[in-house]
């Protein structure tokens, strides 16, 4: 998908080029929305009765347990993407690409180091079937972070210095 969107906006700039208008990239990463959580809920009660145990066993409690994690930690408000995104329309200079989340920056190195794709999904695969703790852990350092500095930007913006 992201792929499709990406040839997309390059066809675009093409096309756009004589005109003054710019085309940008938004990369958002994981938002959370009602659609993701109602997704996890319908997946955790479904029935996987005519699946192989071992995949079952496999999808239920590693990969929708890890991907919940994920989303959890590095996961985005909608909100918070459509600040980045009203940023970008009024930038002076648009930039070619936006990435809205730092923290999901080396996901997306991963994914440009190379264009097979091999790289970042043996990285994943590792991080969700081989490494989980280590994912876990991580992830809670990285929600921790996230919550103080909401905090601390909430604590600036009522000081009126932010």
């Amino acid at each position: 998908m992201a792929e499709r969107s990406e040839s997309v906006k390059h066809a675009c700039l093409f096309a756009f080029a004589s005109l003054t208008c710019s085309i940008s990239l938004i990369e958002p990463g994981p938002v959370v929305t009602e659609f993701e959580m109602k997704a996890y809920k319908e997946a955790a009660q479904g029935d996987y009765s005519g699946t192989d145990p071992v995949t079952a066993d496999m999808f239920t409690n590693m990969y929708l347990n890890n991907s919940k994690a994920i989303f959890n930690s590095l996961g985005q408000k909608p909100d918070d993407i459509a600040e980045h995104l009203l940023k970008v329309i009024l930038a002076e200079v648009p930039p070619f690409r936006h990435q809205t989340n730092p923290i999901y920056t080396p996901l997306t190195a991963l994914k440009h180091a190379d264009p097979t794709g091999d790289l970042a999904t043996d990285v994943f695969y590792k991080m969700v079937f081989r490494y989980d703790r280590l994912m876990h852990a991580s992830l809670s350092c990285i929600k921790l972070m996230r919550w103080k500095a909401q905090k601390l930007q909430s604590g600036l913006k009522m000081l009126g210095l932010k």
